[in-house]
């Protein structure tokens, strides 16, 4: 079977009855006598009409391969692809069932191999399980797609792009028919369009009873002080009893137990505003039985107005090693000037920025970094530099340096560095770092094995020193692995990588072997101090006796400090915590390996000791600043954290020539002060004393906390299917040519990410990203401003909460099996109810189609000379299969066969006949040589004269007759 995929252009053909017309005069000739008109019957030209089919040909194979011609061959190969659907509201029970009919259906394939399967899954993505293959098993599913939404529309279309060209096709969708985002109806209807055949497999959707927070109904602002009503509706598939929470940061303001009832229920709650600025409202819903848990919480963000708040974190005196309340006197200085604040510890400061956000400035007082989560770093960074918050860090005995700073986002926001860069002013150090590299430290803890966090850990030590520093890393279970160095400080640049490649072995450590080999290295060096940290597992540190001794001797024969970090809860820690108390080092317990570099650093700046700078003295200015507005003079301070500022900072007040003591800088959108001494009586229990003790701190605090006014840029956060859109609109009056917007989205844990919004209208932007976490977002938008493109008056950031609903997978929806019908309906398919029919060969008929192209171009081509020969030579047929050796002449300068003849016979007379010719008398001369009866036939005689101009004269009449029967009969042919 043939056929045209560009049957458009057979058009074309109507040339061919064109060309004939034309070439109709060349066609018909008559025959006329010699020397008359053209008369006598009509007859054929032969060869014009082998001319006409010659061009005949060549135009129909140039339209035939225009119009793509091709050989169809039907054909009973089956291509089936099996998409399914891996979504939350199917659920694993739902998976596996799929999987199973899949299973069941490769099962009922043809032996031949003329059927073939592929395999997709599908969530808010797709993913390709299974190539096209004839393989009749499937292995276990691995791929991951983003479960928390239905994207019909896409597990389609991507299974569109695997399908063999030559094979029926069909899709067996395996779905609840929920979906989430996308439009299955017009991928259905592309599918049907490209003779693919579209059946699907109900699944069931996840069964059971079910309470989700449909709404959460708030104002949008309020004053500090004020009721805020909330109206939370919940819907439940049944009768149950749930225990319904509010949630205001972290402060639970109402809490009950209610009974659901089928449908909807509304809730109405009244929480008291009690801080200032952003403030979300959580409500959380616990009900006795539940089998969708993800839509059990919803958030709601209410902007408060009023005055300032603040967050205070210190650790409690309880718990502090010093016993002194570092925020004692600052409160009641805040108290003095009417700032309001709140107080947690470490542990308990919010990680979410959501949270921060509440308060217009946070206080950290003598906080080591190690009691502060990483995740809480992160988002106290994010909470100064996206959101335009406040941080002020006051020093002591456990902050900066020596508080584990060193290359945290802590150290990053602050106006300092924790390493003092004057090595002059430090005595040069040996420490040896003795780490456990058992079979326990290849535990993984957050994607990462602890053994790479501690050799990171011991990498910062080495980061840390100075360049006449010696540093040393053992590492040691059984027996001695690792050993790097001794090396300087100056070169620690050789020996990063090397320490970061330390990877766990077997067994336990053995604590007398290992610091024998640190016996070895101190003993060899000259330094004048000599440091050593032990890491520990606390449950295997074997080999302990002889220990308590070899530490003594250490310590009194080779001036070396121990410390110690155990690792892990065990029996071994008072052994671990005896020996650190014996080498006049510190005792660190920890069960979490990602505190391991902060507690290394810790230990690394206090073996240098001068990070910790105690004698009395008086402050220097360095600068005049409004921190310091009204205040002429300041006490005496009895010690400080050395550090070094970094080049951006504005440095206030100076404890020496290098050491900056009051350090300010701007940090993206908020601001940062460092005071590294403290605000107790440890060091500055003259300044407590002060009478502008409450004035300092009050002008620091509020220098942090800044007042934006109200920007003309308007921001407006939706949700489109699964896409978050950030439309930003600007005032007529301020549209510029060159205006660039971009905006900051920040998560919850203090991640931010950047999109450059579009323009789609006359001052209207756009741009979408994916949000996967329901939750509260801050939605930062800003001018970018460039050399090129200057600010624009009255065009500031805006910031707008936006709180994310938990997906559309989770809700309570019906009608799943009904889509599933008219999805197949529109596919041309059906709802499948055994697997064997996945394999049945009722999908459209398959073809495999070769295209006729280059054939056909080929015999144009070879047609192309006949066709200009066939026009331009005539060749006698009759000779040409009768005669060899006959010459060819011009086509239109010769008749038929028979009149060819008489020419040929004529011009072969006038050529071979020898002609007479009439010589003149000569005169008499000297007889020549040859002899006489030559000589004399030369002279014809009067007799022959005549005969050979009688014969002239037929002859010429002969040969005019032939012109002009030649003249006719081309004539006839033109």
């Amino acid at each position: 079977m043939l056929s045209f995929s560009q049957p458009i252009v057979l058009t074309l053909l109507v040339l061919l009855p064109i060309s004939a017309l034309i070439a109709w005069p060349r066609l018909l000739t008559r025959r006329r006598a010699a020397g008359s008109r053209p008369g006598g019957p009509w007859r054929l030209n032969k060869h014009a009409l082998s001319a006409l089919v010659v061009r005949w040909a060549l135009l129909t194979s140039l339209i035939f391969a225009l119009a793509g011609l091709q050989a169809v061959q039907f054909t009973n190969k089956l291509a089936v692809v099996f998409a399914i659907d891996a979504s939350d509201s199917v659920g694993p029970s739902g998976v596996e069932q799929a999987a199973q009919f899949v299973r069941e259906a490769l099962r009922s394939m043809r032996t031949d191999g003329n059927d073939e399967a592929a395999v997709i899954v599908f969530g808010a993505d797709a993913q390709i399980e299974r190539a096209m293959s004839s393989m009749r098993d499937l292995a276990p599913m691995g791929a991951q797609v983003r479960s928390a939404g239905t994207n019909v529309e896409g597990a389609i279309r991507l299974s569109l792009s695997l399908f063999p060209a030559d094979a029926a096709k069909r899709i067996v969708l395996l779905s609840d028919g929920q979906q989430t985002v996308g439009d299955a109806e017009a991928a259905a209807r592309l599918a049907r369009a490209a003779d693919i055949r579209l059946d699907v497999v109900v699944l069931p959707s996840v069964q059971g009873p079910d309470a989700a927070i449909e709404r959460i109904d708030a104002p949008q602002q309020a004053s500090v002080g004020q009721i805020i009503p909330l109206q939370i509706v919940v819907r439940s598939n049944q009768a149950m009893r749930a225990q319904l929470t509010v949630f205001s940061g972290p402060d639970i303001v109402a809490q009950e137990v209610v009974n659901l009832t089928p449908g909807l229920n509304a809730f109405n709650v009244r929480a008291n505003a009690t801080r200032t600025g952003f403030s979300a409202f959580r409500v959380q819903i616990s009900p006795e039985r539940d089998v969708r848990p993800q839509n059990n919480a919803l958030v709601s963000s209410v902007i408060v107005g009023g005055p300032p708040r603040i967050l205070l974190v210190s650790v409690p005196p309880a718990f502090s090693s010093s016993g002194v309340d570092e925020v004692g006197a600052l409160k009641a200085a805040l108290s003095a000037i009417g700032i309001e604040y709140d107080q947690v510890s470490p542990r308990a400061m919010p990680s979410e920025i959501q949270s921060l956000a509440g308060y217009q400035a946070v206080v950290l007082a003598n906080v080591p970094a190690r009691e502060l989560s990483l995740r809480a770093m992160y988002s106290l960074q994010s909470y100064v530099r996206d959101v335009g918050g406040g941080l002020v860090v006051i020093g002591g005995p456990n902050s900066y340096g020596v508080g584990g700073y060193f290359k945290t986002p802590l150290e990053e926001t602050l106006p300092v560095e924790m390493q003092v860069k004057d090595p002059k002013r430090f005595p040069s150090v040996s420490i040896v770092v003795v780490m456990d590299k058992s079979g326990s430290m290849s535990a993984i803890e957050n994607g990462v094995t602890k053994m790479r966090l501690a050799a990171e850990a011991a990498a910062r030590v080495a980061e840390l020193v100075n360049e006449d520093d010696e540093v040393t890393v053992i590492g040691f279970d059984t027996e001695l692995v690792d050993l790097i160095g001794p090396f300087l400080g100056r070169d620690k640049n050789k020996y990063i990588n090397q320490i970061l490649s330390i990877a766990p072995g077997g067994g336990g450590i053995y604590v007398y072997e290992s610091l024998l080999e640190a016996q070895k290295i101190i003993a060899k060096s000259t330094k004048l101090s000599k440091f050593i940290i032990l890491l520990a597992d606390g449950n295997d540190a074997e080999r302990q006796e002889g220990v308590p001794e070899l530490v003594r001797k250490m310590r009194d024969e080779y001036n070396t400090t121990l410390s110690v970090v155990a690792f892990g809860d065990g029996s071994d820690i008072p052994f671990l915590k005896r020996i650190a108390a014996i080498g006049k080092g510190r005792y660190h317990f920890t069960d979490k390996a990602a505190n391991l570099p902060t507690i290394f650093t810790e230990e690394a700046a206090l073996a240098q000791r001068s990070y910790i700078v105690e004698q009395r003295f008086f402050p220097r200015l360095g600068m005049s600043h409004p921190i310091l507005s009204g205040i002429n003079e300041v006490p005496a301070l009895q010690g400080y954290i050395a550090s070094t500022a970094k080049p951006a900072a504005q440095v206030i007040l100076r404890a020496n020539e290098s050491d900056p003591l009051l350090a300010v800088w701007q940090y993206g959108l908020g601001r940062a002060v460092a005071f590294t001494s403290d605000a107790t009586g440890r060091w500055a229990k003259n300044w407590v004393r002060w009478g502008d003790f409450p004035k300092f701190w009050a002008q620091a605090i509020r220098w942090t906390i800044l007042d934006r006014g109200q920007s003309s840029i308007q921001v407006n956060v939706q949700q489109r299917d699964e896409q978050t859109v950030i439309v930003a609109e600007v005032p007529e009056s301020q549209i510029a040519t060159d205006l660039k917007l971009m905006a900051t989205v920040i998560e919850s844990d203090g991640q931010a990410r950047e999109l450059a919004l579009m323009q789609t209208a006359p001052g209207r932007y756009e741009a979408e990203t994916y949000l996967d976490q329901a939750g509260a977002y801050f939605v930062r938008v800003a001018p970018s401003h460039t050399a090129a493109s200057p600010p624009v008056a009255g065009l500031s950031e805006t910031i707008v909460a936006y709180v994310r609903p938990y997906s559309p997978e989770y809700a309570q929806v019906e009608g799943g099996e009904e889509n599933l019908r008219d999805w197949a309906l529109l596919g041309g398919g059906e709802v499948l109810t055994s697997p064997a029919q996945a394999f049945a060969l009722n999908a459209p008929v398959a073809a495999s189609r070769t295209d006729l192209f280059p054939l056909l171009l080929a015999l144009a081509a070879l047609l192309l000379p006949f066709d200009v020969g066939v026009r331009r030579i005539t060749v006698s047929l009759r000779r040409l299969l009768g005669l060899s050796g006959e010459k060819l002449a011009p086509a239109g300068s010769l008749e038929s066969s028979g009149r060819m003849d008489q020419l040929f016979r004529a011009k072969t007379r006038v050529t071979r006949e020898p002609v007479p010719q009439i010589m003149p008398r000569r005169p008499a001369q000297t007889p020549l040589a040859s002899p006489p009866a030559a000589a004399e036939a030369q002279v014809p005689s009067p007799q022959q004269a005549a005969a050979t101009a009688s014969e002239l004269l037929r002859r010429r009449r002969q040969r005019a007759q032939a012109e002009d029967d030649a003249k006719a009969t081309g004539g006839e042919q033109a």
